[in-house]
Parts: structure tokens; sequence; C-alpha cells
């Protein structure tokens, strides 16, 4: 089956290089505006925001472009060094709309209106940062955009004149690194490479105040606080109940605990983590995306699973302890920061690479809250 689909992509790359058979542009020294173009969900695109400050370094003067989908928009809607933002949300990535035909639907819509703000712009070169589908290389094709930067995996690959290889088997490479060689194709030098960093727009005061009123603080630095966030969108990677109630029993004893999250579920799980506990607040729900992202900045540290909130966390160089399972790969898509440490348990089976998990999850089984609070007190001591 691999070999039939691998000849089937082969024969369509064939025919999509015949169609856009034509001459290839150079990548322009001084660009004038830059497409990055990351479709994925919140945690990818703070992964993806480490290219701008490479693109602000050696394009000082460059427009720089954003296109997200909808439901991660917010990351990159106020960030200091993007102008524009585009959002298409493709139905592969769309986990908001139920239904074959509505998420369908629903993308050609938003694919329209993002077609011509682009083509609007006249955008110099575009970047691709999805390695496979939902790359939207036929978005950027379509709109005229003259050097386009890909993976050369993708299924639409041939629609690119710059390609980078996607080290998909290469397991020790951090996702950033592997966008980073986008860049290094287009002939971006070393000394700007070495700037990928991960960041988010600054939190202003109202947001540092709505964190204030939520902790019923006079003020988000009156004293130190401490942020769990138990939930990770997909319950097989999140840690039982009582495992927070301990961690939150033994830190409240010292400091306020925020529990973050979103939902009904997630708000339940954290009522029951605090049962009993003082010095705990829920604040499921109740923080906007600027509120959240403040809450996480001005934290002491925070705890927590596989979820965007970790990458939050190292993007905002937060000391950040992330307990990760086994279905992915654990150091492609862990934290990107100098002050985050990730704890995983060593299982022969990971990574699976299994959407729904299996049924033992070994990988998430054992952890034990001494454990986890000693490496914070270990850290503070070095």
């Amino acid at each position: 089956m691999a070999t039939f689909k691998h000849s089937l992509r082969t024969a369509w790359h064939f025919v999509l290089r015949l169609l856009t058979r034509g001459p290839i542009p150079t990548c322009p020294s001084a660009p004038k505006r830059i497409l990055l173009v990351n479709g994925a969900h919140i945690g990818d695109v703070v992964i993806a925001t480490s290219l701008l400050p490479v693109l602000k370094s050696a394009f000082p003067n460059a427009e720089i472009g954003f296109l997200t989908g909808t439901w991660s928009h917010a990351v990159v809607h106020d960030h200091p060094d993007v102008s524009h933002t585009h959002c298409v949300d493709h139905w592969r990535m769309n986990r908001q709309i139920p239904g074959f035909l509505a998420k369908r639907v629903h993308y050609w819509k938003t694919r329209r209106r993002a077609l011509q703000e682009i083509r609007a712009l006249s955008y110099d070169v575009s970047v691709h940062m999805h390695p496979w589908r939902a790359d939207f290389l036929p978005l950027a094709w379509q709109a005229g955009v003259p050097v386009r930067a890909a993976f050369g995996g993708g299924l639409f690959a041939p629609l690119a004149n710059v390609l980078a290889h996607y080290p998909e088997y290469e397991r020790f490479i951090h996702q950033g690194e592997c966008q980073l060689q986008l860049l290094n194709a287009l002939g971006i030098a070393e000394e700007h490479l070495r700037c990928r960093r991960s960041s988010l727009a600054p939190s202003n005061e109202k947001a540092k105040q709505e964190v204030a009123r939520v902790l019923g603080f006079s003020r988000i630095d009156q004293r130190a606080y401490t942020v769990i966030q138990m939930g990770a969108g997909l319950s097989i990677r999140e840690l039982p109940i009582a495992f927070w109630h301990e961690v939150a029993e033994r830190l409240s004893a010292h400091q306020t605990v925020l529990f973050t999250g979103k939902g009904a579920r997630e708000s339940a799980n954290a009522a029951q983590a605090i049962a009993g506990l003082a010095n705990c607040v829920n604040a499921c729900d109740k923080l906007s995306w600027d509120g959240f992202v403040a809450a996480i900045r001005c934290a002491q540290t925070f705890y927590g699973v596989d979820s965007m909130a970790s990458h939050i966390a190292a993007a905002v160089d937060t000391k950040c302890i992330s307990l990760y399972s086994g279905l992915n790969n654990l150091a492609r898509f862990r934290p990107d920061g100098e002050n985050s440490i990730v704890w995983s348990n060593a299982v022969p089976c990971a990574p699976c690479h299994r959407q729904w998990g299996c049924p033992s999850m070994a990988c998430m089984q054992g952890f034990d809250p001494n454990q986890i609070l000693q490496i914070q007190k270990a850290s503070a001591i070095s």
C-alpha cells in the first residue's frame, strides 16, 4: 500500500510540474513583503513565531504577513513583528465545525477571502511551514506569490520553487529547527538563522488587571502564584485529577495556584482538583486570550501536559514543567525554551503516533507529584 501511494504521488507531482512549468525566480535580496503560512493549531503557530526574529534580522524593512486558522489567529494578531494577518480554516485542521460538508464549505469561504487579501498585498515570498497537506501552496500559487518555499514531501510540493527537506525520521530535531530549513533554503545567512526564538505580543496593563481580578489581587505582581493547566484537548494526554489535587495541595501551602483551561469538562476537572483547598482559583473560561497569556507570563512557574499552554510558557520564558505522553516525538514537539523541563515515561512503544492512543497508555502512568515538585526545587537551586 505504501509503495502504491508513493507511486501515485510521484505521478501527481509529474503532472503538476508539467502544468506549472516556467522560469524559476530567485529570492529578492530585499523583499517588501513576506508571508508565513501555518494553518495548524495554537501550539504549532507559537513554535512558528520563532521564524519572525530571523526574518526581521535578515530583512529589517520587510513587512511580514502571517496566515493561520481562526483558532490560532490570536497568536499573531497583535504581534509587533507581524504587519498583516490572514485566516483560512483548512478542513483537515478544523476541530470547531462538525460534519464533512460543513468543514469544506467553511474552508472555501475563508480561502476565497484570504486569496483576495494576499493578491492585493502582492507578497514577494511565501514560506509554507506545514510539511504535508494543509500547506496552502495552491493558494499562494493562485495568488501569484513569485517565490514559494515549502517542504519537498507535500502533496503540492511541485507548486513551490524553493524546496527544503523535512527531517521526518530524525527524531531529535525540534519542529522550529525543521521550519528553519525553509529559510536556509531561501539563502538566509547563518548569522540571521541563529536569531530563531518563539515570542508573543507583550502583555498590556488591561490583560494584567484581568488576571489580577481573577486571582483576587490588587495587582498581578502583588504576590507569587503558579499556573496549572490540566487539559490537553485530548483526554488520553491528561493525568488523573488526583495527581493535580496533590500537586495543588503542596503548592497552595505557600502561594496561590491558578488553574486555567477551556470548556465545561476542563472547568469541572479543575473544580474537583481544587476541592477543599485554600489559595486555589479555577480560572477556566474566565480569561481572554490576552489574559491567559499574561497569566502564564507573570506566573512563577507553569505546570501542564502536552498542550499549547506549555508552548506559550516557553515563548514567554516562564519556568515550565510539562508532562508528556509518548504519542508523538517528544524532542520534535517539546516546549522550546531554556526555561522548560519535560518529564516523560521512557516506554519502548514511544513514539507510537497513534491519534487516539492505546488502552493501557503506559506512557501516562506512574507520574509522582513528589518527583515533579522536586524538579522545580532542584532547578530553582541551580
